[in-house]
């Protein structure tokens, strides 16, 4: 062979060379561009801008927290609760959320949640992409969970469960493909996850699910990870053990774990409408795996079976299954699913390849700048809606000087909390966590406009009675003897104790010196509103 050829043949060689590693890096470019196209879509699906009705509570006892340097030991805020212990098992995430709103408002809120929820798309993608490189399973995938995850993500102490489900997830995930070193984190997490939300019961749960699981498999194919799984499992009992109330906490999530819920986010997925579609499109592709011929973990299996079973007994557990299912879901179908849009783009030329993905991401700047603009209209504020929240009502108390032992509809407790700090609740979203069981029963069956709930005036030393319009008590309070309606707008009314009934009063007192004063402006709708 001449040198001339021999030249031409290294050239030629180069020049392939160059153009494999160009359609790899055009390749990587793509995944890149969908995974951005993914996050957008949790971007605006996670950006959910009206005020969850505890909020206002979990910064006021995360402020508490913050100055004093200790948790409550019982409550301060409810008068027909006072004294009683109090087991704050949110008491990290409500210091942290105070001091994200003490320093950035509640804009700071509002990206807070928005960018977890992408941080906890991008874990779960990761473990994809890591295993396998199928654009059409992912994008399909993730279009059905995000929605699923979505209704969950308000600024509440639970996205620490969101959070910390998926970083157990992802630890042990990459342990069973073989990152063993990885496990040490999870004393860790069950740590902080301990004193930041309850959904750490379910996080020890199926940690030990998979323990259990792989010992018996340990005596029976003779392999070692088990005990290294043990060994972290028992540390990690140990971690959740580090918290205010020691094992007294875990006393309290046995007792409490059974006991029925009347709140909406507790009831059940109705199996005949469309409503929570996405959710039950992702059960039968699950059930749909047994189907394909690929290997499953069986504690994969009994994990799955029991979240989607809870998933459609309790809603709030939905996005918890969503979690649990996307690894198991992404790889399986990943693994099977011969059809990808890959090999259709790789046949384009390398300009037009370029010019699709500049397209996608053109598209997801637009995605993105539309979900700004949307914060932009509020302000990037969290939004506190007048047609759902006492706004009105509370501004008139305030100007009034109307403060004292308050009944209050219970998903208003925590918002009264912090308007009125001058005055105590009957009942608030902290739950169980303060109230017990028969005072709880009580503000509910007031609620309902049933008998029993009258020793909630009768018992206990109620001055003012804030109702709902569209709540029973908001009618026959205004026949009950000794109470006079003093306000109302389209959505509450105000009702306070009649002179007669309290005579020395200070409520009474400021009204007969400076009558009732009428607000003739509309309070603020960012909060704290």
């Amino acid at each position: 062979m001449s040198r001339d050829e021999s030249s031409h043949k290294l050239f030629r060689v180069a020049l392939d060379d160059s153009n494999t590693i160009s359609n790899r890096e055009t390749r990587d470019s793509l995944q890149i561009v969908i995974r951005i196209l993914v996050y957008a879509l949790a971007f605006t699906q996670f950006s959910y801008v009206t005020a969850d009705p505890d909020l206002w509570g979990h910064i006021r006892f995360g402020q508490d927290i913050w100055e004093q340097g200790a948790v409550h030991d019982t409550d301060p805020f409810s008068y027909t609760a006072e004294g009683h212990t109090w087991i704050n098992h949110e008491w990290l995430m409500e210091v942290l959320f105070y001091l994200i709103y003490h320093t950035l408002d509640s804009t700071g809120l509002l990206f807070f949640k928005a960018f977890l929820g992408i941080f906890i798309v991008h874990l779960l993608s990761s473990i994809y992409f890591a295993r396998n490189s199928n654009l059409t399973v992912y994008v399909v995938s993730f279009a059905l969970i995000i929605p699923v995850m979505a209704p969950g993500f308000m600024t509440r102490p639970h996205l620490a469960t969101f959070l910390f489900l998926t970083l157990l997830v992802y630890v042990l995930q990459k342990f069973f493909d073989g990152n063993h070193r990885i496990i040490k984190w999870t004393p860790l997490i069950m740590l902080l996850w301990v004193n930041s939300h309850g959904g750490v019961v379910a996080g020890l749960g199926i940690f030990g699910v998979i323990t259990a699981v792989e010992i018996f498999r340990c005596f029976k194919m003779k392999e070692n990870q088990g005990i290294l799984l043990l060994k972290y499992f028992l540390l990690s009992c140990l971690a959740v053990l580090i918290n205010p109330y020691g094992y007294n906490l875990w006393l309290f999530f046995i007792h409490s774990l059974g006991m029925p819920r009347s709140i909406s986010e507790w009831g059940p997925v109705n199996l005949t409408d469309f409503s929570y579609w996405q959710y039950k499109v992702l059960a039968l592709l699950f059930l749909g795996t047994f189907l394909l011929p690929n290997k499953k973990r069986i504690w994969e299996i009994l994990i799955l079976v029991l979240a989607i079973v809870y998933g459609f007994r309790h809603q709030r557990h939905t996005v918890l299954t969503a979690i649990l299912l996307a690894p198991y879901l992404l790889s399986q179908y990943g693994h099977w699913l011969r059809w990808d849009i890959r090999p259709h783009y790789d046949r384009l030329s390398q300009h037009f390849r370029w010019t699709v993905q500049g397209v996608l991401g053109v598209y997801a700047v637009f995605v993105i700048g539309t979900q700004l603009n949307k914060y932009a209209e509020n302000d990037f504020k969290i939004r506190v809606d007048p047609l759902i929240y006492p706004t009105y009502a509370a501004q008139f108390m305030e100007v009034n000087g109307l403060a004292g032992n308050l009944v209050v509809p219970f998903n208003w407790g925590e918002y009264m909390i912090w308007k009125s700090p001058h005055s105590k609740v009957s009942i608030d979203g902290r739950f169980r966590t303060v109230y017990p069981e028969n005072i709880i029963e009580m503000n509910r069956a007031f609620a309902y406009g049933k008998p029993e709930g009258m020793a909630l005036l009768r018992d206990f030393p109620a001055i003012l009675v804030l109702t709902k319009r569209y709540e029973a008590p908001h009618t026959f309070m205004e026949k009950v003897p000794g109470w006079k309606k003093i306000y109302q707008d389209p959505i509450s009314k105000l009702f306070i104790r009649t002179q007669e009934s309290i005579p020395n009063h200070p409520v009474w007192k400021h009204i007969n010196q400076k009558g009732i004063i009428q607000v003739d402006h509309p309070p603020p709708w960012a909060f704290p509103g």
